[in-house]
């Protein structure tokens, strides 16, 4: 049965519990990005601290919080049953569950209402959601951090009710204890025996995913975490089949479209045999850096492409990604801005948004966000795009406000691509972008500014390789893939279980 490849976030935060935005906002703009997505209210913590003193404002905005979704709970789950449009948009129903003994999980239900049921283990809190009778998933996230800081605890995992685990997010990346993108929030720094690789050679079996457990209220906010499903179709049955089946892999934002096999098994899939073929190929928005084969938390295969730094003749029409930043405003005032990208003798195939929303991964951190829809693609055509933005300057060097789109495009090498940004034009060729980055500053020094990437050609955002491994080292090995991109956006394939 084909496969097709949809997009979702299955774990963010609004103003349902403590967060920003309201839910109707959070769920329009999940619907710009994804294909499905949940926005997860908090609502228990069994073990909390006791210690008034020492932690009275974290108990009493966490129990508020709490307090204010139970209040609540009847018209969420209504607002989630207005979004689902079937075939276009698939919203699920969530909340989370915290736990200093066993780790922070979420409960998504399959459909857009359920009940509130927490528990003062997460045995007690799996009974009480099997009890229901109602489809559900108790998904790990952030698991990484130490075990007492609400990191995971392995002994307590049951992957019959936890088939997918949270590898990245806006708190860090949880695949090893050397991966990049550490945890650095208050609950402690990343420790091995939470991650992804201790479960898997603990024995564990369970999906890889990514959300962005972003709290001001912004589902698939780009570069904070985005899961990628194979599913048969766009339908609640189809997306939830994938989760339950472990078809899915993590990426940090870009939309990598990634398949990977051993033998005839796909990713999340079990096969058997002392040959086993594997096979990798990808799609991605920017030049690749590395593609890696894991074999058992180690490194088995890796390429490391080098750029074509192809320049065919002028005329020759080519395939090429083109990434057009804009931003760089000040910190302190929103930039308004009407954007277009025009193609003269070529075509605009697609676009890919890669929208941000405000960098908030703790309550306190701001005080609210507007209910606005801040971006939006207003136009498109096989010769032009339209949108429109708003943006602030970055706050610091390391985290960018920056927003973007990547316009992937066919055209003449010679022929060329225009923008208008608030009345400020500029031209390039294809052969200019192929040849580098482009920065235009839109009303002289330290006014807003636009950055256009260079182009990548198809030969370079695409990747394929076969390998073959007549080398068991395990009665069971697993096989999965890590793909790195240069411009830093990474994916996590879920592995492959090879018995010998």
């Amino acid at each position: 049965m084909p496969y097709q490849l949809y997009w979702g976030d299955i774990h963010n935060h609004c103003g349902i519990s403590y967060g920003h935005g309201s839910l109707e906002r959070a769920l329009t703009l999940a619907r710009q990005q994804l294909d499905f997505a949940s926005v997860t209210g908090h609502a228990f913590w069994p073990d909390i601290p006791t210690d008034r003193e020492k932690f009275g404002a974290i108990i009493d905005y966490h129990q508020e919080g709490f307090a204010k979704l139970h209040r609540n709970w009847d018209t969420v789950q209504d607002t989630f049953g207005s979004f689902h449009e079937e075939e276009r948009f698939i919203p699920f129903l969530s909340y989370e569950w915290h736990s200093r003994g066993y780790g922070d999980h979420h409960v998504l239900y399959k459909g857009t209402h359920g009940p509130l049921l927490g528990g003062e283990t997460l045995a007690e809190l799996r009974a009480s959601l099997i009890d229901t009778g109602q489809p559900f998933i108790l998904e790990p996230h952030h698991i990484g951090y130490p075990l007492g800081g609400r990191g995971i605890n392995w002994d307590a995992y049951d992957p019959k009710h936890s088939p997918i685990v949270e590898t990245y997010s806006m708190h860090g990346c949880s695949e090893s204890d050397e991966a990049p993108y550490p945890m650095l929030n208050t609950m402690g720094p990343r420790d091995h025996d939470s991650t992804i690789q201790a479960g898997l050679e603990r024995g564990h079996r369970f999906g890889i995913v990514a959300s962005t457990d972003q709290h001001s209220g912004y589902p698939g906010s780009y570069g904070d975490g985005r899961l990628a499903v194979y599913a048969t179709d766009l339908s609640r049955d189809a997306i939830w089949d994938a989760l339950w089946n472990r078809r899915t892999y993590a990426v940090t934002g870009d939309k990598m479209a990634v398949a990977f096999h051993v033998n005839e098994a796909m990713l999340g899939g079990e096969t058997h045999g002392d040959r086993r073929q594997v096979s990798i190929s990808a799609e991605g928005s920017d030049f690749w850096d590395t593609i890696e084969v894991i074999k058992n938390s180690k490194v088995w295969r890796r390429w490391a492409p080098l750029p074509s730094y192809v320049m065919p003749e002028q005329h020759r029409r080519l395939r090429a990604k083109v990434h057009i930043e804009w931003g760089w405003s000040a910190v302190d005032q929103d930039a308004n801005w009407e954007m277009a990208v025009r193609v003269k003798d070529g075509e605009i195939l697609d676009c890919e948004t890669c929208f941000r929303g405000d960098p908030v991964l703790r309550h306190e951190q701001v005080e609210g966000v507007a209910e606005t829809i801040p971006h939006a693609v207003e136009e498109q055509t096989a010769q032009e795009l339209k949108w429109r933005s708003v943006t602030r300057g970055n706050v610091t060097t390391r985290h960018p406000t920056t927003q973007g789109l990547i316009v992937h495009l066919e055209m003449p090498v010679g022929a060329t691509l225009s923008f208008t940004a608030n009345g400020y034009t500029a031209e390039h060729t294809l052969a200019d972008l192929l040849t580098g980055t482009r920065g235009h500053l839109t009303d002289g020094f330290r006014s807003p500014a636009v950055r256009i990437h260079r182009a990548v050609p198809a030969q370079d955002y695409t990747f394929a390789a076969t390998v073959m491994d007549t080398e068991p080292e395990r009665p069971t090995d697993y096989y999965y893939a890590r793909l790195a991109a240069r411009n830093g956006q990474l994916a996590w394939t879920t592995p492959v279980w090879v018995t010998s």
